[in-house]
């Protein structure tokens, strides 16, 4: 619908006329005309008032010929104001646009095959690593359900893409020593001075103390807020409610009410090394409002996870464990969990919404046999003998 075939003119000088068939919105095909002096003005105004027809026709449905990277782009603008996502959703589709754009932006909906595709995705992959390009596969299938809702595909060539399975990567766990070499560091990275004479209290050591106690991510430690703590309770606890996250726009650090997922949102009972850390950060705090970042930036506003970051390599430096990162701590918190407690327990202290996730991802298998055989294989042996 929409469309026209083939354009004829006929006439002589002066008196041309432009002829085309026009499909109408029925699928009815009908002859249009148009005249002019010449035979391209005949044609020109011909092509004009097809167009014109065409708009009414097709009553702003999308064509078919329009190509990926237009129709991604005004995917971003529906799908961003229709559905008020996270700001970290937003940033990482607009990511995946851009991509998206540079690899397969000419090709028209109706070239876009599943075949296509699937080798732009792994070209994503290539020049952007594996997580870009699951995300990238994950936006084209939401593009091309969009193209097929406004009628512009009959079938979703996305869907076919194949799944991006990364590499199988051991999780590894510190050990005690290895945790008590970072804490150590910490203290020590704190009490470099950054002039001749003067140490600055930077607080990473009991931020890292509080990630110990609880496997928080990162952007939950830096958004933890003076009244998401409850020192005083007989059981101390922290209430994970948000994350620290880039703006939508990059307008600067932001609080993100709700975490990662919905099951991110919990309430943690604290240890004591937890507990000692979040009080020696009462106590120096001069000025504390209840909706201040506990871990907050210098000036008072949430801290950039990035930056918090790069301190946190120095200080991985200096303990002489270069494969350690936040995450880390995560898996060596599920990990102790999982070992003592069990893998359910193990994944609701994360905020995992499935225990697969925890299993595959953030507990180190420890390859031992259980315990409880000995008792077993001793009462066996000496019935046996």
């Amino acid at each position: 619908m929409g469309a026209w075939g083939n354009i004829s003119i006929s006439g002589t000088r002066g008196n041309y006329r432009a002829t085309a068939r026009f499909r109408l919105a029925n699928g009815k095909t009908v002859p249009r005309f148009r005249g002019g002096a010449t035979k391209e003005a005949a044609r020109n105004a011909l092509l004009e008032h097809l167009t014109e027809l065409r708009d009414q026709t097709i009553g702003g449905e999308v064509s078919g010929a329009v190509t990926l990277g237009s129709f991604a782009d005004d995917w971003f603008t529906r799908w961003r104001e229709s559905s008020d996502p996270p700001a970290s959703t937003v940033r990482t589709y607009r990511a995946a646009v851009k991509w998206i754009r540079e690899e397969l932006g000419m090709l028209r909906l109706t070239e876009c095959t599943t075949g296509r595709l699937e080798k732009g995705v792994a070209r994503i992959g290539e020049a952007h690593g594996q997580t870009t390009a699951k995300q990238s596969r994950s936006v084209l299938r939401r593009i091309f359900a969009d193209a097929v809702r406004l009628d512009a595909l009959t079938a979703n060539p996305a869907l076919g893409v194949s799944t991006i399975k990364d590499a199988p990567q051991m999780v590894r766990a510190m050990t005690a020593d290895e945790v008590q070499a970072l804490r150590t560091a910490a203290t020590t990275w704190e009490a470099t001075p950054v002039t001749s004479n003067k140490p600055v209290r930077r607080e990473i050591a009991d931020s890292i103390d509080v990630m110990l106690g609880t496997g928080i991510r990162t952007g939950e430690l830096l958004g933890m807020r003076w009244d998401d703590v409850d020192l005083d309770a007989d059981v101390p606890t922290v209430s994970v409610m948000g994350t620290v996250t880039r703006g939508a726009d990059d307008e600067g650090m932001i609080y993100q009410p709700a975490p990662k997922s919905e099951t991110s949102k919990r309430v943690l009972y604290l240890p004591t090394i937890a507990v000692d850390a979040l009080r020696r950060q009462f106590d120096v705090r001069e000025f504390r409002p209840e909706s201040e970042g506990i871990f907050a930036s210098e000036f008072g506003t949430w801290r950039d996870p990035s930056n918090y970051r790069a301190h946190f390599r120095e200080v991985r430096a200096m303990a002489g464990l270069d494969w350690v990162t936040p995450k880390t701590i995560r898996k060596t918190v599920a990990t102790a969990i999982y070992s003592a407690d069990g893998l359910d327990n193990a994944s609701q202290q994360l905020g995992h919404s499935e225990v697969g996730v925890t299993a595959k991802h953030y507990v180190q298998r420890l390859n031992i046999g259980p315990a409880g055989v000995v008792g077993v294989l001793d009462e066996w042996l000496q019935s046996a003998s």
